[in-house]
């Protein structure tokens, strides 16, 4: 089994769904995948970099499904997304295949 992205929370606030993670260089790895599956293939991290060291740095990727900002905190990467109801339920979908709700 592969090892998973540790998912501290999910919700929703005024027309957005967020995601948080914890900061995990894991990362970038599984969110490369994750936008290749949502069809975002443009924008897909180098290869290079460390996420810890991404301290209040915000990413942006867009497609005609996904607006998606991920926020990078001390310890936490936030996943910002607006989609219509469909297309977050694919977000979700894919999202929760790569990480585990912590405990």
């Amino acid at each position: 089994m592969m090892p998973t992205l540790t998912l501290i929370g999910i919700g929703n606030e005024n027309g957005r769904s967020y995601f948080i993670l914890a900061k995990e260089n894991l990362f970038r790895n599984y969110f490369n995948e994750i936008l290749d599956k949502l069809d975002i293939k443009d924008q897909i991290y180098e290869e290079q970099g460390v996420i810890e060291e991404r301290v209040n740095e915000t990413d942006h990727f867009k497609n005609e499904k996904f607006d998606i900002d991920v926020i990078y905190t001390e310890t936490r990467i936030i996943i910002l997304v607006r989609a219509n109801t469909k297309n977050l339920k694919e977000f979700k979908s894919v999202i929760l295949a790569y990480s585990k709700m912590s405990e």
